[in-house]
């Protein structure tokens, strides 16, 4: 339960899904504005915890089973974006630019990765209250 708590508090590993791809093999555009321009908003001004855009999450991820739905809104602030997918990821939700927004690996018990930022949003929004719940109940082995 993320209730009562401060950002500082969330001591979670984190990374964006472009640099777990990276890692894994996979490539990125390194500047999202000047190599795919689009109206979506990838990068918005504070305050963080406002939607900026829509993601639509396929229907039988693992992130759509966890938050219940295909299309959430969330907030975004990067100008880096996954290019090519690394073969051992696969993807759980795009913008409507088609960009990458959360991938995972198939492999892994969890290993989830996400392009907005639920840690900035959790205190005014369920879904990533759920991403969280999410990670807490898969280390705790709930």
């Amino acid at each position: 339960d993320t209730e009562g708590m401060d950002r500082k508090d969330l001591k979670l590993p984190y990374a964006q899904d472009e640099l777990i791809n990276a890692v894994l093999g996979g490539t990125l555009y390194q500047d999202l504005p000047l190599q795919h321009p689009s109206p979506v908003n990838h990068r918005q001004s504070a305050p963080y915890d406002l939607p900026a855009h829509e993601v639509t999450l396929l229907r039988d991820s693992p992130l759509a089973h966890c938050l219940g739905t295909c299309s959430i809104h969330v907030n975004s602030c990067h100008h880096q974006a996954i290019k090519v997918l690394s073969p051992e990821l696969a993807v759980m939700a795009t913008a409507a630019d088609g960009i990458i927004e959360a991938v995972y690996r198939p492999e892994s018990r969890f290993l989830w990765a996400v392009q907005w930022h639920p840690e900035f949003s959790y205190k005014v929004d369920e879904n990533s209250r759920k991403l969280f719940r999410a990670f807490i109940g898969a280390i705790t082995n709930d």
